[in-house]
């Protein structure tokens, strides 16, 4: 008699657990549907490219500050915690798998602005020497960013796609 009370008593405790589960799960994805958070779009403001040349020449490098808008079409703030990408210049890839730490609060249905810095190191200095003529005969360099975004939602961190670049 008293295997099968608490047998039943496990049984029951079990049932609740897998009935609470289900409930907090699909509560969860209706809040993410509800909220139907999608990718903010980005847009480069400013790119700031310094060369640094040092001696010996192999430790000179170019830094490269881009300022980027973030419009945020969600009726959640988003806190955007990191961004990945690389670096085009002239379609070129320069760099692989940047990573920049951010903390920069995207309101609701709002903008806001990032500040990434990318240091291009001898290397890649190199390699960009066709780039760096084009833009001496007074062409200018077309930019580019691809990536994702990770952002701290509501619903939990979610990552979107970057693809943002300068308009020749």
């Amino acid at each position: 008699m008293k295997r099968s009370l608490a047998y039943g008593t496990l049984l029951t405790g079990l049932s609740l657990l897998a009935g609470l589960m289900l409930v907090l799960s699909s509560g969860c994805a209706a809040v993410q549907s509800a909220l139907n958070i999608e990718n903010p779009r980005y847009s480069i403001r400013d790119v700031r490219p310094r060369v640094a040349v040092a001696i010996p020449l192999s430790a000179s490098s170019i830094d490269v500050d881009f300022a980027l808008e973030v419009d945020n079409p969600n009726r959640v703030g988003l806190d955007l915690d990191e961004i990945n990408f690389n670096l085009f210049i002239n379609e070129s890839r320069i760099l692989e798998s940047v990573r920049s730490q951010q903390g920069v609060r995207i309101p609701a249905n709002g903008r806001g602005d990032i500040q990434l810095r990318t240091r291009i190191g001898y290397d890649n200095l190199r390699s960009l020497w066709s780039e760096m003529v084009h833009v001496i005969q007074g062409n200018r360099a077309r930019y580019e960013l691809r990536g994702d975004a990770f952002y701290d939602t509501p619903v939990g961190r979610l990552r979107f796609p970057v693809a943002v670049s300068t308009t020749r």
